[in-house]
């Protein structure tokens, strides 16, 4: 009589152990790509996620103002700055890196009786100017800050600031397009006004026009 051989009942609950092995691993996948990517991660291959409504787990851990990020998609490039003091809305930026010298410059501008004086500067397109002027005696004059392009036409200039009778005036420009930009002052009293300009900037020359 031949007894069965005792290595058949041990190869079977091997083969058992492995195939229950094989299965968890697949139902573990299953629950990982069906669940958890979509509830924890946001991330839905299947649209099994969605369909079940676990993306909105994702989302609704989400800090508030932050969009959720969909699978497969390439994060978009960063945008500008949208920094801005509470209850202003916020100007556009313009800045740029200057290449002519900073200088200061006080000047003494006497308007006769009933005339005008231009002061000019020389600005490339992006430079900056700050300006601050004022009469001596607190006469009113009318006030135009302007600039004009290179080899401007007649009635080719633009204004920054318009004012009539004022004795002072502060301001700073960002020039907008290379050329020459200042003030202009009309005396409209009939007595000698004395004006006081004070420039600074990245301007290349200032004199009187």
């Amino acid at each position: 009589m031949t007894l069965p051989s005792t290595n058949a009942g041990a190869v079977a609950p091997k083969k058992e152990l492995l195939r229950g092995c094989l299965i968890a691993a697949a139902v573990a996948a299953v629950l990982l790509t069906v669940a958890v990517l979509p509830a924890e991660y946001g991330i839905d291959p299947t649209g099994a996620g969605k369909a079940l409504g676990l993306t909105k787990l994702h989302s609704a851990a989400l800090p508030p103002g932050e969009p959720a990020k969909a699978a497969g998609t390439v994060a978009p490039a960063p945008k500008g700055s949208t920094v801005s003091a509470p209850g202003e809305v916020r100007a556009l930026t313009i800045a740029s890196k200057q290449t002519v010298a900073y200088r200061a410059d006080t000047q003494e501008i006497t308007l006769a009786p009933g005339k005008g004086v231009e002061v000019k500067t020389h600005l490339a397109k992006g430079a900056t100017l700050i300006f601050s002027w004022k009469t001596t005696k607190g006469e009113a004059l009318n006030h135009d800050f302007h600039g004009e392009p290179v080899n401007a036409k007649g009635d080719e200039f633009e204004s920054f600031i318009l004012e009539n009778d004022v004795s002072q005036s502060s301001g700073a420009l960002i020039a907008p397009f290379t050329g020459v930009h200042g003030w202009y002052w009309k005396n409209k009293t009939d007595a000698p006004v004395t004006v006081v300009l004070q420039a600074s900037g990245f301007y290349t020359d200032i004199f009187k026009k």
